[in-house]
């Protein structure tokens, strides 16, 4: 079952980053990062998922001490020397050497080791689990880099639209066809156009930051991060979504605690069997010179009596564990919903502004623009038709960034894609 789930995990992982590498361009320039080389980064290099396999050493030497049958001791004991009177010295002395251990009843040696076993599944779940996560966040800070990126290009466009508007002010100014309040209103609306740079390669700096600590590494060393936000993921319905949520590994994951309170629950039955311990040796008896084999057998009395508080409580413990299940189930369902939800509103209102509103919104802004230098319209009526179309520019970057996001969060517990996979040389990062 463990190597089943391994490889349903594994595809999982491929699945994240796969499906977003439909919208990454494949070429790679100097100093430029595509996403599948800050996936294979970050597997490599993230402490998160480093600490894990000194967690599965750990998990596998506490499986070979469950596996340990019980110790055998030896004992010497010494009887009726160095006393007083007919005692004194070793004349009447008695020496036993023994050798005593337990005999383990009611199975407890295999459950302790299928408790270990538990725990060392649920450890490699958590592993793959981390490594889907820490994928899915990679992959929302990517989208929210290439966001950034995105906004930057659009305040580089927006200064340069500033500094046209202005050099035509200017010209009309010149010519006596407007006032000098237009001509300062248009130099401030281009140094504010320039703050507004300002503050977007800030955004983008930061983002790109934030993305090389995925593999601790520096932002000083991505150039340009590869990828465009045009390339959108397509809808689906809700019922789809959650029904191959409900056959991924990540539901298995979370039945992992249930297996382990139901291990510990065996291991707490087969404590109801008493232990036999049981003692053999040979006496010597140095008074009459002679030599005798002793044997003994104990158990303690009412085992099975006193292990029922035990076992109430890990019933109740795995009682807890199935609800924590199915709450659990429950975020994760609404969180399915709304992502979903979300990410089909958007990729339809990316569209909505691209087919129908930016291009009315580009045609009016020329028109404007023709009509202000022929005095037909305010010097208002041209910047409002101007900004509206750079803020519906920027709302299709807002929107398509919420659609890969959303898009990610869907991927991380459904493993959603059916689309594209990347490298073998990213697949060998999970073998």
């Amino acid at each position: 079952m463990n190597s089943s789930f391994s490889r349903t995990c594994e595809r999982m992982c491929i699945v994240v980053v796969g499906s977003v590498l439909l919208f990454i361009s494949p070429a790679t320039l100097s100093k430029t990062i595509t996403l599948e080389q800050a996936s294979r980064l970050t597997l490599q290099q993230h402490p998160d998922l480093r600490r894990y396999q000194s967690l599965l050493t750990a998990t596998e030497a506490d499986k070979r001490l469950a596996n340990l049958t019980p110790a055998y001791n030896v004992g010497v004991e010494a009887e009726n020397l160095l006393g007083s009177g007919d005692a004194s010295g070793i004349n009447d002395a008695e020496l036993t050497v023994s050798l005593s251990s337990v005999f383990e009843m009611g199975g407890k040696r295999n459950a302790r080791v299928s408790l270990a076993d538990a725990n060392l599944s649920l450890l490699q779940s958590e592993r793959y689990v981390a490594s889907l996560e820490l994928l899915s966040e990679l992959t929302r800070q990517y989208v929210k880099t290439l966001a950034a990126k995105e906004r930057l290009t659009l305040a580089k466009t927006s200064v340069s639209l500033a500094d046209e508007a202005l050099s035509i002010v200017e010209q009309r100014v010149k010519k006596g066809a407007t006032n000098k309040a237009e001509f300062l209103r248009a130099r401030a609306a281009l140094n504010q156009a320039k703050v507004d740079k300002a503050s977007a390669a800030t955004a983008l700096a930061i983002a790109k930051q934030s993305l090389a600590l995925f593999w601790q590494g520096d932002a000083e060393a991505i150039d340009t991060v590869s990828g465009s936000l045009s390339k959108l993921p397509p809808k689906r319905q809700y019922s789809a979504v959650y029904q191959q949520f409900l056959e991924s590994a990540n539901v298995e994951r979370l039945t992992q605690t249930i297996n382990i309170k139901e291990a510990e629950q065996k291991l707490v039955e087969s404590n109801a069997s008493a232990d036999i311990s049981w003692r053999i040796g040979v006496r010597r008896t140095q008074a009459v010179q002679d030599t005798s084999v002793v044997a003994a057998i104990s158990a303690p009395l009412f085992a099975e009596r006193r292990n029922q508080g035990a076992l109430q409580a890990a019933l109740a413990q795995k009682e807890a564990a199935v609800f924590a299940r199915d709450s659990q189930m429950l975020k994760i369902k609404a969180l399915l919903f709304r992502a979903q939800q979300y990410l089909n509103f958007s990729v339809d209102a990316v569209k909505h502004i691209n087919d129908t509103v930016l291009p009315d919104l580009e045609t009016a802004t020329t028109l404007v623009l023709e009509g202000y230098q022929r005095g037909a319209y305010s010097y208002q009526d041209w910047i409002a038709s101007r900004d509206a179309l750079i803020r519906a520019r920027a709302k299709v970057i807002e929107l398509s960034e919420s659609a890969l996001v959303n898009q990610s969060l869907v991927e991380q517990w459904t493993g959603l894609s059916g689309q594209a996979s990347p490298t073998q040389e990213f697949r060998n990062t999970h073998e």
